[in-house]
């Protein structure tokens, strides 16, 4: 990779964001951990945790030695921070690492924030192009804590803004189907997208109401015919009040209890369909903002990479 700015996406995942290449794809996520490709090879890993007891910075990179031999990597050794990378907050512990393998190398760190208590490993895979660039570019970028206004999802196409209190508790990245699902007492979120979109509506007749039946994200109670239009999207909403009094009272805005909604629109563009579910919300203004947040990520709205 070039030392020059050039294009780039956001990338969040399990509390880590940073702005990566835009040709840098998602390889493999898991639960604290994310592996991203660049044609069809592995360019950077990253694991993140939270930890609860003792972290010892020195500790950990021995292990982190001990396990490359143990994986045939025998020349994983500890290394002053490189020059061209970032300076780190004074709340953050760091150490550098560089390894050599039979046939690709590369350089990492640890990374620990003393008040979040998440340790965070970082390494940049080289297969003889060099990752100094590509590290200090990338790293320039890195925060695991942010305001919420950054994304707190970018992952593969998409990108979303949650409020903070929300956790990710499960997920599931198929083929054609993305479904994100995040709570917090008692509030629930759950992010879909299906693709390739044309075919899927071609199945329903073009309308999306029928494809929101058909994708069983609709209650029994909550009738196909109460729905309403917000710009593009079709959009459903049912409190368990209403569900006892009747449809009648469904788009009610003063009633006192939880929000649940469905809303469901088509980026003809990007050729998806996005949806948003939630239960038990506590307001209709985060309903609005988490939908208007979620969207496809653009290459060519990329943005470039700050010197």
């Amino acid at each position: 990779m070039s030392c020059r700015p050039g294009a780039t996406q956001p990338f969040a995942w399990c509390g880590i964001a940073m702005r990566i290449p835009a040709a840098w794809e998602t390889g493999v996520l898991g639960a604290g951990y994310a592996l991203l490709e660049y044609r069809y090879r592995p360019v950077m890993e990253l694991k993140t945790a939270v930890i609860r007891g003792h972290f010892s910075l020195p500790r950990h990179l021995k292990q982190l030695a001990r396990m490359g031999r143990n994986k045939g990597v025998p020349s994983l050794q500890p290394m002053p921070i490189p020059p061209e990378w970032p300076a780190f907050p004074p709340d953050a512990q760091v150490g550098a690492f560089s390894w050599q393998g039979p046939r690709v190398g590369g350089q990492g760190l640890v990374h620990f924030c003393r008040n979040r208590r998440r340790a965070t490993l970082i390494q940049f895979y080289d297969h003889g192009e060099g990752v100094s660039c590509s590290a200090a570019l990338v790293l320039k970028t890195f925060r695991d804590h942010g305001p919420d206004a950054d994304p707190s999802l970018a992952v593969y196409d998409i990108r979303a803004t949650l409020p903070k209190r929300f956790t990710l508790r499960q997920f599931q990245f198929e083929a054609g189907r993305f479904s994100l699902r995040f709570d917090h007492s008692g509030e629930g979120v759950t992010l879909l997208r299906w693709s390739p979109a044309d075919v899927m509506l071609a199945g329903c007749g073009g309308d999306l109401k029928r494809l929101a039946g058909k994708m069983g994200l609709l209650p029994p109670a909550a009738a196909m015919e109460a729905y309403r239009y917000v710009e593009d999207a079709v959009e459903w909403q049912w409190r368990v009040k209403d569900l006892r009094r009747g449809l009648r009272a469904l788009w009610r805005r003063s009633a006192p209890d939880s929000l649940n909604a469905l809303r469901i629109w088509h980026r003809s563009r990007a050729n998806r369909i996005l949806a948003v579910r939630v239960e038990g919300l506590a307001d209709q203004a985060t309903f609005e903002r988490i939908c208007r947040s979620y969207g496809i990520v653009q290459k060519e709205e990329a943005l470039p990479f700050q010197e």
